[in-house]
């Protein structure tokens, strides 16, 4: 079996097809003489890639052995290699009619009847091989693009999920090409959505980390309490009660206006990164920006129910850019980009399909505009709190206004330290010294953190 790989593009259908094509191997014996001598040509010659000559091989081999199916079938990939389709499929129902059949012979007729614009019949060829033959990920690939040029969108956006579990890279390459369940139009006297979201009851304290636990010690204490701890603050909330940080969108718009054309940017800083939360569209491409003199290990991972999986793994060099995706599992509703050398160097995602959602401010207040008129679910999403929902009517040129309040009790997350008396830099003894006895030097702290112990209420008495 010779095995070649090449993306070809059709005249007629306007996308890039995956076809892995080779030359099928023989089921059954040949005549010894010119049929045998022709066949090995054929397959010589197809394997230099010189498709015209393994054309005329395969056709003499016919002369001599007519009923040989396998040569017939040879012949079908041989014409389809040089984009002589209709001879293709004449020579691919002559190895049918012979009985020949398995699940890449169909996935090659299918190819050949989607390049003559035969949607419909090329969709159910290739379905057969998949019916015959359910491992075939290339397979699975162009037909979501045929169903997507089916209109079908649905079925292609079924085969991206289905195309996840196997093979990330094709998933992902499918995606990009089927449009999300949403359309740019003009939105003509659109509406606003104002709010608050507020947090009462107990406010949940900062999340601590030893820096001890991380490398470059002395450089990411720039950002520190100045004795070791690096302060993660994931419940920002104003003194009367106004929470940050948390994505309110709109849900179910099928239609409006379009999303940024700016590539979100995150800028990563003394092992921080500037934005804690961020909404963001499934294959959304992320630019990251690397201002430290060292590097990050960014990884990706998509939270699906109780799972946290990692989707990707890459240094982002000192003081240098990269380009991530935020593709995860289709349903999926969240997404993290997080340093796995400085696990406080996080930034934690909300999946939306529309362009209407926003992050509240330090106050809790929110603003969405241009909004198209209608009845719609909102929600409330924070990374460590269960998330809200409302129903709000947005009217022709008017402002609606909506507020979400959560409770700090129902906050959910692993604090990881909570005891902060001391000076962390060092594990073996709280002072200034080094193992050694040298005195310990580290980098100037540019940003004091203050990590605040005491238990804070909001809107409610202290509960008992």
């Amino acid at each position: 079996m010779f095995i070649f790989y090449r993306k070809i593009k059709s005249n007629t259908v306007a996308v890039v097809f995956w076809a892995v094509w080779f030359v099928i191997s023989a089921t059954t014996p040949t005549l010894a003489g010119i049929s045998e001598e022709a066949l090995e040509k054929a397959h010589v010659l197809s394997q230099k890639g010189d498709w015209e000559g393994a054309i005329r091989e395969f056709e003499k081999a016919l002369q001599e052995k007519p009923d040989d199916s396998a040569a017939q079938a040879n012949l079908g990939v041989a014409l389809s290699r040089v984009d002589r389709h209709k001879e293709a499929l004449l020579a691919f129902q002559k190895a049918l009619e012979m009985g020949y059949d398995n699940a890449n012979f169909r996935y090659f007729r299918g190819l050949s009847l989607a390049k003559l614009n035969l949607l419909e019949e090329a969709a159910h060829e290739i379905e057969t091989a998949l019916k015959i033959d359910s491992r075939m990920v290339h397979a699975d690939y162009d037909l979501g693009l045929i169903y997507h040029q089916l209109g079908q969108d649905e079925k292609a956006r079924q085969q991206v999920d289905r195309l996840y579990k196997r093979n990330y890279k094709l998933s992902k390459q499918l995606h990009d090409q089927v449009p999300l369940d949403y359309k740019i139009t003009s939105v003509d006297h659109g509406g606003t959505l104002t709010g608050r979201v507020n947090l009462v009851g107990v406010v949940p304290k900062a999340r601590a980390f030893h820096l001890i636990h991380a490398p470059n010690i002395e450089f990411c204490g720039r950002m520190s309490d100045g004795k070791g701890h690096r302060i993660l603050h994931d419940f920002t909330v104003s003194e009367n009660g106004g929470l940050q940080d948390t994505v309110i969108a709109i849900q179910g718009v099928k239609k409006g206006k379009p999303f940024p054309r700016k590539m979100q940017t995150l800028q990563l800083k003394r092992c921080h990164a500037n934005k804690y939360v961020i909404g963001i569209k499934n294959g959304e491409d992320i630019l990251l920006e690397n201002n430290d003199p060292i590097k990050h290990e960014i990884a990706t991972y998509e939270i699906y129910g109780p799972h946290r999986n990692q989707t990707s793994n890459k240094n982002v060099l000192p003081s240098n850019s990269q380009i991530r995706s935020a593709f995860i599992k289709p349903g999926a509703p969240e997404f993290i980009l997080k340093c796995n050398l400085h696990p406080f160097l996080q930034t934690r995602g909300y999946i939306v399909d529309n362009p209407y959602f926003v992050a509240s401010d330090a106050e809790g207040n929110f603003n969405i505009q241009n909004i198209p008129p209608g009845t719609y679910e909102v929600t409330a999403w924070h990374p460590f709190i269960p998330i809200q929902r409302g129903t709000v009517t947005i009217e022709a040129g008017k402002t609606a206004q909506f507020d979400f309040t959560f409770k700090g009790e129902d906050a959910r997350r692993k604090l990881y330290h909570d005891d902060t008396e001391g000076y962390r830099f060092n594990t073996w003894y709280d002072n200034k010294e080094t193992f050694y006895g040298d005195l310990r030097r580290d980098d100037p702290v540019e940003i004091l953190q203050e990590f605040d112990n005491s238990e804070r209420y909001i809107g409610e008495l202290k509960p008992f």
